[in-house]
């Protein structure tokens, strides 16, 4: 009888990659088993699973997972401020012609859209996955500081300029910002249902009730 041997099936690997490639295809497998499972699921293992490749590669790019993670965070936490970076324009001067109303407006505009432009990333800073670490709330904390501080200062001369109600600087910074931050979850959660022109259209009919 004759006796054949099966021929051995053998593993699909994936392509080589240069080093920043293959870091950049770990973390987005990394965020998309963050947003589908929750960190706890994120694993050296798991990522491996998902982009093709071996434990040996994943480890060539990052300690342990806790690297893994450090790393996805500082992704998001990059992305975001290069996304903002243009959210926040400088304090007009006394003699610019800016309306304090449409200057509001196109910043919430602005925000919303880097959102929406990019919702995975977003999904980390404004929804975070179960399991999230301290470490990204920390982060979320500093930025918000941030953000806040850079919104103030505008809506504190948009307040002068526009005149109107005496109106609490600090409160009002808190409550727009509260607005943006909630509208963003709500594009992103219900994307279906919620626009970046809605929001902006409630924004610019709420300015104008505060007018004298």
């Amino acid at each position: 009888m004759l006796v054949t041997s099966a021929s051995p099936v053998k593993r699909p690997y994936a392509a080589r990659l240069p080093p920043a490639e293959r870091r950049e295809q770990l973390l987005e497998a990394a965020q998309a088993i963050a947003l589908d499972r929750g960190f706890h699921a994120v694993t050296i293992d798991g990522v491996a699973k998902a982009c093709g490749v071996t434990r040996p590669v994943v480890y060539g790019a990052f300690e342990d997972r806790t690297a893994l993670l450090t790393g996805m965070l500082d992704r998001a936490e990059q992305r975001v401020i290069l996304q903002l970076a243009g959210v926040f324009p400088p304090v007009p001067g006394a003699d610019d012609d800016v309306d304090p109303d449409d200057l509001l407006v196109q910043g919430i505009t602005a925000y919303l859209t880097a959102i929406t432009s990019d919702p995975d990333t977003w999904r980390v800073i404004l929804v975070p996955p179960e399991g999230a670490p301290p470490e990204l709330a920390e982060r979320v904390a500093r930025q918000r500081r941030l953000q806040l501080r850079a919104l103030r200062g505008l809506l504190e001369w948009g307040l002068r300029r526009r005149g109107g109600p005496d109106v609490d600087a600090e409160l009002f910074t808190r409550a727009v910002f509260t607005l943006a931050e909630g509208a963003g979850r709500l594009l992103l959660e219900h994307p279906d249902r919620w626009t970046v022109e809605q929001v902006a259209r409630f924004a610019r009919v709420t300015l104008a009730s505060l007018h004298p």
